[in-house]
């Protein structure tokens, strides 16, 4: 996760979203899967400049949460391109 987290590029968001899906190609949780959440919090960019919350995401009860939530963010902001090899 935290190299995954330490070598995208782009966006704290997409950053987080990195991490998710390496925990995930990773092995997960060993409890199985279900949901998945993404809070980034950025001073007076909630709506209207009210509040704190920048991205607010939550996939509940899904067969595939993580891209699931990856499609959801992907709505809002474009997935910076993967680095060339």
């Amino acid at each position: 996760m935290a190299k995954a987290f330490e070598e995208t590029k782009g966006p704290l968001a997409w950053r987080m979203m990195a991490a998710l899906e390496a925990a995930e190609k990773a092995g997960g949780d060993k409890r199985g899967k279900q949901s998945a959440a993404l809070l980034v919090v950025r001073e007076n960019a909630g709506p209207n400049r009210i509040g704190d919350r920048y991205l607010d995401f939550r996939v509940d009860d899904h067969k595939e949460p993580i891209p699931e939530l990856a499609r959801i963010l992907s709505l809002r902001m474009k997935r910076p391109a993967a680095p060339e090899k």
